[in-house]
This record gives C-alpha cells, sequence and structure tokens, in this order.
C-alpha cells in the first residue's frame, strides 16, 4: 500500500470498436485536454502499443489517490466514461501503480 499523499501511476489498456475508431480517439482525447488542467495531474498521455495496433494505453499520474479520486468525480470524466462505453468492445483495464 502506498502512502495517501504519494504518487498514483496508471496504465489503462483502452480497445477501441474498430468501426468507431475516430469517435473514441476524440472522446478520450477530449478528456485528456479537460484532465490535463486539473492540478493533480501531472501527465497523461494517449499511446498505440507497436505491438499492438488494436489497443490504445493511456499512461497517467497524480500526485496523489486523493487527486485522481477527485479526477474520477468531475462531469468530463463521468460523462466521458458513460458516452465510452458505446465506443469500446470491452471494458477498459485499469491498473494502479506506487513509485518504489
Amino acid at each position: 500500500m502506498s502512502e495517501p499523499d504519494a504518487p498514483l501511476f496508471l496504465v489503462v489498456t483502452i480497445k477501441p470498436r474498430k468501426d468507431r475508431l475516430q469517435e473514441a480517439e476524440a472522446q478520450l482525447q477530449s478528456m485528456r485536454r479537460a484532465t490535463l488542467t486539473e492540478p493533480g495531474c501531472v501527465f497523461m498521455h494517449l499511446v498505440q502499443p507497436h505491438d499492438d495496433p488494436d489497443s490504445w494505453v493511456m499512461l497517467e499520474m497524480f500526485r496523489s489517490r486523493a487527486a485522481w479520486d477527485e479526477h474520477m468525480q468531475q462531469p468530463y470524466n463521468t460523462e466521458g466514461n458513460r458516452i465510452l462505453q458505446d465506443l469500446l468492445r470491452e471494458p477498459s483495464d485499469l491498473r494502479l501503480f506506487a513509485e518504489k
């Protein structure tokens, strides 16, 4: 378990529907732009693995778990995640990490 004020790292694997790639990317980029304005967000990058072109990965770092919890309550995030449900092949895989 990490300290409450320790940085929180996230890796989110996203599997967009092949017939809705542009919509999914537009939605994710909109959510990303809004998130980057949050004081608790250190970075957020949407990347594509070289070995899996059908998946995307969002790499994120927040100043603390509390900052991420606050991020998850933002209307652009809750509404954005609702919209994404129809644009993805399956629910995203979210992994949380603490610095060693």
